[in-house]
Order: structure tokens, then C-alpha cells, then sequence
């Protein structure tokens, strides 16, 4: 055969592939990965390109903060890629979305945690978008009428928004902060639901946000200390009641979200007030909250002390600060004072939990304890896998010193002079 011949032959194999869609060398115009007899699925071969390459921009995408311009790239890529099949694209996205929001779930995480952590992540701008893949899920499965008011507040329902390269985008950053949150090790844990608050708990709440806003020292420490009282006569109460009808409150776990800066040293105080209060708590690095394992009054408990001790220990760090300057505004010193203050917090919690204990003079009350402490210490095994604890070093002398003595001074117990007064709140 000569070489023209060939080559007019090789220019026919050529222009049939180009005219069937084929490869030069298939056979009778069959498509790479089509099978002989098979029909052709134009679809299908277009979101088998779609779906790896959505997943590899998810992935490329995760662990990383604020990628903003990086998503808007990669959304112009998958765009690039797939021009001329939008719809099979969506559906890649929204395959991976259904796939992540199930995992998600599955790993203990509820609609206002998701939200608290892209917010954090990425951007609030983005929640409306979490909403739109909540409420997505939701459509595909029935997680009862607390979960939709969950996702309700969150966001109205909407359909994802895939139109343009910027919501592409946005779909896009928030799968790769799915992509790393991180799961309970029992795939069946599930936050605390969405109940009404005990009118003890409720009254609590009341006396800490007057306790708060109040101008006046003396006013403020009589109303922590009686929300303090309240709430571990209500526990104890409560414990003595469900032990004895054999009714034990499963147990639940909730995520306390801690601003920066200072989070590991903040979860410190996290965790002796979860050990006072009958819980057990574990700091997720790198995510800035610590999960809580309890039951549902004594998590209520817990949040509520953290919240305004914390406010108290940024109260009296400034205080320090005006007085003392120096040392005292130092990254060091301030860490070291959280420390100090947690410490001794937790110090003080638990001698008051003892006596609580010893005043009441009831004989159920210990077996009652025990009980529970080893169903929470069980509970806590099974859920939250075990990592050697390394907490922040302490760097400053007059930072610990400082903490110590904000720490003798926060509003546990009841002073009695002003109990009196406190018990009129």
C-alpha cells in the first residue's frame, strides 16, 4: 500500500470519529468506555466527569479559611469544563451536597452548629446558602419538626442557587467546611433538641442577664450567686428524681463555641465547669469550640455558667489592664490569667458541689451520683474519640497571680449579707 493511501485512509478514521464522537480507533464510531451493544449515554459520561471533578475542588478547597478567590476559581473551572451540560453540573453539586449534609448529620451535628461553624470557616454571607442545603436534605428526609424549625432559623427555605459562578462558588466553600468538620465517633449522636426551658433554668437566665448589665458590683454579685444556687438546687433535684424512677435522661452532647483569642485556654474553663456540673467536655483544636457530653439540664447548666464566667474574666482582665498596664495587656499575661482563673474556678466548683452534697444529708444522694457519673463517663468514651491533652503553656508569673485572685473574687456562691436581698430577685 502506498503512502498516500495510508494516509487518505488515516484522514477517514479521523473525520468518522470526529462525525460519531468516537475515537480514531474504535470500532464503527464507538465511544471511549462504551461498551459493544451499549447504548450511548451522553449524560451519564458527562456527570462521570462532573462529579470526580466536583469532589476534587471540595477537597482542594478544605481546611482552608476565607478561600474566597480560590472557590471562585475553581467555580470557573468546573464552568470551563463542563459549558455545554450546567444541568449535569448542578446535579454533580448537589449529589455531593446531599452526600455531606447526610454525613454531617449522621456525625452529631445539628443546623445552628453547622451555621456557628461556617460563619466561622468562610462567612455569614454564606449561611444562606447552609440554608438552602439544609432544607435540601430536609426535602429528602424526615427529621421531625424541631429539625425544620432548626433549619428555619438558619435560613427561609429556598432551592440551592447554582445559577452564576458566584453562587457556584459559594455551594462550593461551604461543602469544604462540611468536608472538615470534624464527627462524633457514634455515627447515631445527635445534639441536644430544640425543648422548653425549665422555669428554674428560665430564671436563671433572667438573673445572670441583669447580673450583666447591671452597674453596680454588690447588685451584681448577689444575682450570680442566686442564679448559681438555682441552678444546683435544680440539678440535684432533678438527679435525685430520675434515679429513683429509673427514668435516666439519655445523654446529649452540645458544642460550646468559644471566641478567640485564647480559645484553648477558655477551654480550660469549659472543661472544670463541666466537671463540676457532672459532664464531661473535650476541646476541638482548630475548630474553637468544645464538645460537651451530659445531660440535658446540666448541659443547660454548664452554658450558662461558661457564658458568664467568661464575661466576668474579660471584665476583670480589663480592669487589671486600666490599673496596671504593662505586662498586663501582653498576649502572655492574658493567657496565663485565663488559666489561673480556670483553675481556681474549678477549684471552687467542685468544693461547693461537695458541699451541697454534705448539706443535705441524704442518704440516696451519693448512690445517685455514682450512677450517673459512670453513665456520663461511658457516654463520653463512646462518643468523643480520646486525644492526649496538651493545654497552652503558662509564660507570665503576674498573669497567673492576677487570675488566681480574679478567680476568688468571680460570683459562685452566696455572700451572706446580701442574701437577703438576692433572694428578693
Amino acid at each position: 500500500m502506498g503512502v498516500n493511501n495510508k494516509k487518505r485512509r488515516a484522514a477517514r478514521r479521523r473525520n468518522d470519529a470526529r462525525r460519531t464522537g468516537g475515537s480514531p480507533g474504535s470500532r464503527s464510531g464507538q465511544r471511549r468506555g462504551q461498551q459493544p451493544g451499549q447504548a450511548w449515554d451522553p449524560i451519564g459520561v458527562a456527570f462521570a466527569i462532573a462529579d470526580p471533578a466536583v469532589w476534587t475542588a471540595i477537597r482542594l478547597l478544605a481546611g482552608r479559611k476565607s478561600a474566597e478567590s480560590d472557590a471562585r476559581r475553581h467555580a470557573e473551572a468546573l464552568e470551563r469544563r463542563l459549558a455545554g451540560d450546567r444541568h449535569v453540573l448542578e446535579g454533580a453539586v448537589l449529589a455531593a451536597v446531599a452526600n455531606l449534609v447526610e454525613r454531617v448529620v449522621d456525625g452529631g451535628w445539628g443546623p445552628a452548629d453547622l451555621a456557628e461553624l461556617v460563619a466561622r470557616s468562610a462567612h455569614t454571607r454564606h449561611l444562606p446558602t447552609l440554608a438552602a442545603m439544609l432544607h435540601h436534605d430536609r426535602r429528602t428526609q424526615d427529621r421531625g419538626v424541631d429539625w425544620q424549625a432548626a433549619c428555619d432559623r438558619v435560613g427561609p427555605e429556598a432551592r440551592l442557587p447554582l445559577s452564576s459562578s458566584a453562587t457556584l462558588a459559594s455551594a462550593l466553600l461551604v461543602a469544604a467546611v462540611l468536608v472538615g468538620a470534624p464527627r462524633l465517633a457514634a455515627p447515631a449522636a445527635q445534639p441536644v433538641a430544640v425543648e422548653a426551658t425549665h422555669p428554674k433554668l428560665a430564671k436563671v437566665r433572667a438573673l445572670l442577664a441583669k447580673a450583666e448589665s447591671t452597674h453596680f458590683d454588690e447588685e451584681a454579685e448577689a444575682l450570680s450567686a442566686k442564679a448559681q444556687e438555682l441552678i444546683t438546687r435544680y440539678s440535684l433535684d432533678r438527679l435525685l428524681r430520675d434515679h429513683a424512677s429509673s427514668g435516666h435522661d439519655p445523654q446529649h452532647v452540645r458544642r460550646l463555641w468559644l471566641d478567640a483569642p485564647y480559645t484553648r485556654a477558655k477551654a480550660n474553663l469549659v472543661h472544670v465547669v463541666a466537671e463540676a456540673n457532672r459532664c464531661r467536655a473535650a476541646f476541638a483544636k482548630g475548630h474553637d469550640f468544645s464538645v460537651v457530653v451530659g445531660s440535658p439540664h446540666d448541659l443547660e447548666a454548664v452554658e450558662l455558667l461558661v457564658t458568664s464566667l467568661l464575661v466576668q474574666a474579660d471584665a476583670a482582665m480589663l480592669r487589671h489592664a486600666r490599673r496596671a498596664g504593662g505586662p498586663s495587656r501582653t498576649r502572655s499575661f492574658r493567657q496565663s490569667f485565663l488559666l489561673a482563673f480556670a483553675e481556681r474556678i474549678g477549684e471552687r466548683l467542685r468544693r461547693a458541689a461537695t458541699d451541697e452534697v454534705d448539706a443535705r444529708r441524704d442518704g440516696r444522694l451519693v448512690p445517685a451520683l455514682l450512677d450517673h457519673d459512670s453513665r456520663i463517663a461511658a457516654a463520653f468514651e463512646a462518643l468523643v474519640p480520646h486525644q492526649a491533652a496538651v493545654g497552652p503553656a503558662i509564660t507570665s508569673a503576674e498573669g497567673w497571680s492576677a487570675g488566681t485572685v480574679a478567680a476568688d473574687l468571680a460570683q459562685l456562691d452566696m455572700n451572706p449579707p446580701l442574701r437577703a436581698r438576692a433572694r428578693e430577685a
